[in-house]
This record gives C-alpha cells, sequence and structure tokens, in this order.
C-alpha cells in the first residue's frame, strides 16, 4: 500500500481524524456521571436499540424482498408503476414519517380519533414499523436487481425444472440473492442507529438518544464520548458481519430479463393490492399528510419564516457537496494513477456508516483540543459543520466517481501517457470530462442528504443557524406539526429529485 504523493494520504487521515480521536478521548476524558450512565441508563439503551435495530430490520427484509420478488417474477396491472414508485419512500427522511405517522396514530392522532383506532403507534413497535416502511428500498433496489437480471436463467431453469414460485424464491432467489440482500439490511442498521429525530419523539431509549441525554441533559461530554465510541463498536461489528457474509459469496450479472409469470384472478388482485397497500403506507399517506398540513396552513409569514432555513440549508449543501467532490476527485487520482489501491482511502469513506452524533461528538472533540492548543476556536462556525459533513458524506461522493473511472477504459489513459501528458494532465484532460455525469450525480446525492441530516446538524450548527431539519424537529417537538408543514415539504421534494434519478440509473445500467 503506497500512494505516491503523501498530501493525498494526509487528507485521508484528516478525514479519519474525528473516529480516532473519539476513540481516543472516551479513555482519556473526564466522565462524572459515567457510572450512573453505565449502571442506570445503558442498559435500557443498549436493550431498546437492538430490539428496534432487530425489527426495523426483519420488517424491511419483508416488505422489500416481498416486493423484489413480486415486481420481478410476476406480470400483473401497474407492474411497470409499481417498479419504480416504491423507491419513493426514500425521499421521505425516517424522522419525518415518524412525525407525521404519529400525528395520524398516535394518542390524539386525526385518523386514531376518527376511526376509533384501538392501538397507538408511538412506541418501539410503531418506529420500527415506520422505519421498515420508509428504509425497505434499500433491500428492494438491489434485490430486484438480482431477481429480474442476475439470476435469470437459474429462476428460469428451476421454472422449467417444475419448481413453484415459492420453492425457487426459498430455494434458489433468496441463497443466491443473499449478498445483495444482506448489504441492503446493512443499510436499514445504520440509518436506524443514526436517527435522532423519531427515537426523540417516540420515546425510544436508543443509543443515539443516549449521547444526546449525556451531552445536553448530564452536561457530561465524557459519558457522551463513551456512548459515542460504544455505538462505533457496534457500526463497526455490523460492518465486519456485512463484509464476512459477502466472504466468498459469488456474484451473477446478466443482461437477461426473467421470465415473468402472468397472474389472474385472486392472485392478479392480491399482487395489486400488496404493492398499492405497501406503497400507500409507505410513502402516499404520510406524505400526503404533509401536503395537506402544508397547503391548509399555507400564509405568507410561515412562507417567510422558511426561506432563511431554506437559504442555510441549501448554503451548506453546496458547501459540502464541493468539499466531498474535490476530496472524492483527489482520491479516485489517487487510486486510478497511484501505485496501487489504499487502504487507507477506502478507511476514508467510513464516516457515511457511522451515525451523524458520533462523528458530531468526535469533531467536537478534535475543535476543543485544537482550541486548547492554538487558542483557534472553530466550534460554533460553518467550516467545522461543512467539514463533519464531508466526512459523513464522502462515500457518497466518492462511490460514483469510482464507478465513472471504472467505465474509463486504461487504454485512454495509456494513449495520453504515450504522447508524453502527465498522469495530472491526462486526469485533468481526459478522465475528468468524462466524469461530468457522476459529478453532477454525486453533487446532487450528497446535496440532498445533507438536506435531511438532523442529528450532526443539530450538534454542531452555529448559533441561531436553522436548517429545514432542525425547523421540523423544533416545530414538530413543541406539537406545532401544522407550521412544520413547509418545511418537511421541502425536504420532501428535494428528496424525490435522487431517488427518481437513482432508480432511472439502476434500470438504464442493466440495458
Amino acid at each position: 500500500m503506497r500512494i505516491r504523493n503523501p498530501l493525498i494520504s494526509l487528507v485521508a487521515v484528516l478525514m479519519l481524524a474525528p473516529l480516532i480521536v473519539l476513540v481516543i478521548w472516551s479513555f482519556v476524558s473526564p466522565a462524572p456521571e459515567w457510572d450512573f450512565v453505565r449502571d442506570e441508563l445503558l442498559p435500557a439503551h443498549m436493550w431498546e436499540t437492538g430490539a428496534l435495530l432487530f425489527l426495523s430490520v426483519m420488517l424491511a427484509l419483508i416488505f422489500g424482498v416481498g416486493a423484489a420478488w413480486v415486481i420481478s417474477v410476476f406480470d400483473f396491472p401497474g407492474r411497470g408503476f409499481f417498479r419504480w414508485a416504491l423507491v419513493l419512500p426514500l425521499a421521505l427522511p425516517t424522522y419525518i414519517s415518524a412525525i407525521t405517522y404519529a400525528q395520524l396514530l398516535g394518542p390524539t392522532g386525526s385518523l386514531k380519533l376518527a376511526w376509533g383506532l384501538p392501538f397507538d403507534i408511538v412506541n418501539l413497535q410503531g418506529l420500527s414499523l415506520v422505519f421498515a416502511l420508509v428504509l425497505f428500498p434499500y433491500i428492494y433496489l438491489p434485490a430486484r436487481a438480482a431477481f429480474s437480471g442476475g439470476l435469470a436463467h437459474q429462476l428460469d431453469a428451476a421454472r422449467m425444472l417444475g419448481g413453484g414460485a415459492l420453492r425457487r424464491f426459498g430455494r434458489v432467489a433468496v441463497p443466491l440473492a443473499r449478498p445483495a440482500i444482506i448489504g441492503g439490511a446493512f443499510l436499514v442498521a445504520m440509518e436506524a442507529l443514526n436517527d435522532y429525530g423519531a427515537v426523540k419523539y417516540y420515546g425510544v431509549r436508543s443509543l443515539t438518544a443516549g449521547i444526546f441525554r449525556s451531552w445536553g441533559g448530564l452536561y457530561d461530554v465524557g459519558s457522551a464520548l463513551r456512548l459515542s465510541g460504544l455505538l462505533l463498536i457496534i457500526v463497526l461489528l455490523l460492518d465486519g458481519l456485512e463484509r464476512r457474509s459477502r466472504r466468498g459469496a459469488f456474484y451473477l450479472a446478466g443482461s437477461a430479463r426473467a421470465t415473468r409469470i402472468p397472474l389472474y384472478g385472486g392472485h392478479r388482485l392480491l399482487a395489486v393490492t400488496s404493492c398499492a397497500l405497501l406503497l400507500m403506507a409507505a410513502f402516499l399517506l404520510p406524505c400526503g399528510s404533509i401536503v395537506m398540513d402544508a397547503f391548509r396552513t399555507a400564509d405568507t409569514a410561515r412562507l417567510a419564516r422558511m426561506v432563511p432555513a431554506l437559504g442555510n440549508t441549501l448554503t451548506i449543501g453546496m458547501i459540502a457537496a464541493l468539499l466531498t467532490l474535490t476530496l472524492g476527485l483527489l482520491f479516485a487520482y489517487a487510486e486510478r494513477h497511484g501505485d496501487a489501491r489504499s487502504t487507507l482511502i477506502r478507511w476514508a469513506g467510513i464516516g457515511y456508516v457511522v451515525p451523524g452524533a458520533v462523528i458530531a461528538l468526535g469533531v467536537m472533540a478534535m475543535a476543543g483540543r485544537l482550541a486548547e492548543i492554538s487558542g483557534i476556536v472553530l466550534i460554533g462556525g460553518l467550516s467545522l459543520l461543512a467539514y463533519a459533513l464531508s466526512v459523513r458524506f464522502l462515500a457518497l461522493a466518492g462511490q460514483p466517481l469510482r464507478a465513472g473511472l471504472a467505465q474509463q477504459p486504461r487504454a485512454m489513459d495509456e494513449s495520453a501517457r504515450l504522447l508524453g501528458a502527465s498522469s495530472w494532465r491526462t486526469f485533468r484532460q481526459v478522465n475528468l470530462p468524462l466524469l461530468r455525469p457522476a459529478i453532477i450525480g454525486a453533487a446532487l446525492l450528497v446535496t440532498m442528504e445533507v438536506v435531511k441530516e438532523l442529528p450532526l446538524t443539530m450538534i454542531l450548527r452555529p448559533f441561531d443557524f436553522n436548517t429545514l431539519s432542525t425547523q421540523v424537529f423544533e416545530l414538530a417537538r413543541i406539537e406545532q406539526w401544522a407550521e412544520a408543514g413547509w418545511p418537511a415539504l421541502c425536504i420532501v421534494v428535494c428528496g424525490l429529485i435522487p431517488v427518481v434519478a437513482l432508480d432511472r440509473l439502476l434500470d438504464k445500467a442493466r440495458h
């Protein structure tokens, strides 16, 4: 492992620095309330975190794998519409969907009171269901790609040998698509661990909520750092298990489509109804409620109060996108024209699977130490927030760039070098222009993720600096959900753009 330019190694270390500092400071930082946190708070927070992850992932697997199987294997009216529409829930941040469902089906929810429903969704089980409804597309997308493309020949062969739909599903499809399904389940778990707004509103004692309670309630930064270190260990263990599950697995790729089976009668009705109910519960119901709240309370004063938050959100989103794209291109250059692929560069992108609250506390610890040593105060500034967001979303920008470079033949680089161009000139004049679609897509993805990010932004934002996500959370926390309608709607609209674009790109990639 060697990179010619030491600057690139230095930048990679800088991206890893918050996590390194957090691990070190979790041991050396004083934690006066740690005994209370460890004995009284930690057991309940660990138990509820585990239960939340288990239920969310299991339900998301049922929704995602089931929907992917129905869409990929069977032919029924509306299948083409449901194929892309079932991706739309990803446009809804988990905290917005959870708060919306609480307003509909909570103790005083409008639907609960109107229909006399006997249950209350504002609990751990209800939150797990909401998480699964919002996050199941992480499993649906890779599973759909595997069932409809890579496994087409295997599924057709099993069908010709007399295997029924359920037998083909259990004996052929799921085992062969296991790497893709587990990868999606891992993303569901990471999103559930990262959430703060929903768990706070539902009163679920997750580890992320424990970090905020230790830091903001007990005023014990040391205990918050130790909980962050514990959460980081859990994330790394889950990441290791996910990588281990893919070890030795083989991936099937093919351009042939699986032969879809036409459905008739009751089976056709069941397929249409199940897809429609899933889409309604996951997207149409919460999104429709947001739209109704926004337009029912629309007035000039509310819109004027949203404008500063919208401006702040777009500003920090564009800054983070610019930083992550610059770093992503720098690392892409190192991997394309360096001596070898660097393990350090791969680790620099791990921030995407680390909860935002953990990164935020690591960045705060770094900034605090820097202030002690040099007197430079960065806490409360926009630059610190932009840096933390870059650490969080570097992988999101880097992955499309690496994929775009991988599609460019090495012969182009070699031809340019033979004509006397340096590696940097080759990258700038040959590789970079061809990366324009990937750059635009990466910038869009990072900006939209920044729009939805809540825990990291809440911790590191400057004083009196509201984004759309923090404004929605603060208004919902004081039960002013009608006031939060317009900023919530803006977040959803912003999220729809990359979600639809991602689905289109994945579909084009298969043809």
